[in-house]
């Protein structure tokens, strides 16, 4: 018998603050993949760190209204993350963040019991935003946990050396390089262990490399009314289907990856013409932050 996918989320929950509109969207990089897994049909999990503020409980709330799993997550007197965002011609633009949120002052250890309970699920999504060191993911790998991660656009040689060797999936915002370099850089994480490696571009068309072939498809063109979130939901929808795929015979190897690409595409284009990651959003005032959130 058939079952759903089932994908973990490790990592940061924070709040998108637009000053623009006087709106606060829930968000962060596993975060947001947690949420759009369970939209596409996984049993899905976040397990992250919330604050005792306002914000906190709205960001909990939301997944746990949307049926995924909370319950490893951890409670923590502090601030819940958050970042003050502009939108530019529908591309966000940072104002402002905090650095000191409860995600960065308490980050997991992973206790056997959590372990244990990660493993129950078919792969753990993680980030350069999860506040896991490279000895936690090593000790993770060991263990068994299969896991995913977003190398995000900041990512650093060691980064790739050390990360790549214990991860299955491993993703990166490529819009800066030229595609040679990025060739060579998904070659370089499957060559080190990686099952399959992609590098999304932005505008330009996503590849992946599986240690065979680079595949290559286009963005699916939309009128973005905001890219929050995109890149998340790409992932997210490369997880859930590639999950899926994995049982069924009647693909190709290259006909799995290529339809991977594809549905990614479609369902990232499908967030993107959303306000916030999400699409779901708090009223806020920017002057009156201190209401909602510990600062």
């Amino acid at each position: 018998m058939e079952r759903n996918p089932r994908i973990v989320g490790i990592g940061i929950a924070v709040v998108d603050i637009y000053r623009h509109h006087g709106k606060m969207y829930p968000g962060g990089n596993e975060y947001n993949v947690a949420y759009h897994a369970k939209l596409q049909g996984a049993d899905a999990a976040f397990m992250g760190v919330f604050a005792d503020d306002r914000a906190g409980k709205l960001l909990e709330g939301t997944l746990q209204e949307a049926g995924i799993d909370t319950s490893h997550s951890h409670h923590e007197k502090g601030s819940s993350g958050y970042a003050i965002v502009d939108l530019v011609r529908g591309d966000r633009v940072f104002v402002d963040w905090n650095r000191q949120g409860v995600t960065d002052l308490y980050p997991f250890t992973f206790t056997e019991e959590e372990i244990e309970y990660i493993k129950t699920f078919d792969i753990a999504s993680l980030s350069k935003n999860s506040r896991v060191t490279y000895e936690k993911f090593e000790r993770l790998a060991d263990l068994g946990v299969v896991m995913s991660y977003d190398f995000n656009d900041n990512f650093t040689a060691e980064d790739i050396e050390r990360i790549a060797p214990c991860v299955k999936t491993g993703f990166f915002s490529c819009s800066h390089l030229e595609e040679e370099e990025i060739k060579r850089l998904l070659k370089r994480c499957v060559d080190l262990g990686c099952e399959i490696a992609v590098g999304t571009r932005g505008e330009k068309a996503s590849i992946a490399y599986d240690g065979r072939n680079y595949y290559y498809h286009d963005i699916v063109r939309v009128k973005a009314k905001d890219t929050m979130g995109a890149g998340d939901s790409f992932i997210s929808a490369f997880l859930t289907n590639y999950l899926s795929a994995g049982a069924d015979e009647s693909f190709t190897a290259e006909d799995k990856i290529s339809d991977l690409l594809r549905r990614a595409a479609e369902y990232a284009a499908g967030v993107v013409v959303k306000d916030g990651a999400l699409g779901i959003g708090y009223d806020v005032d920017p002057d009156r932050l201190s209401e909602v959130i510990n600062i």
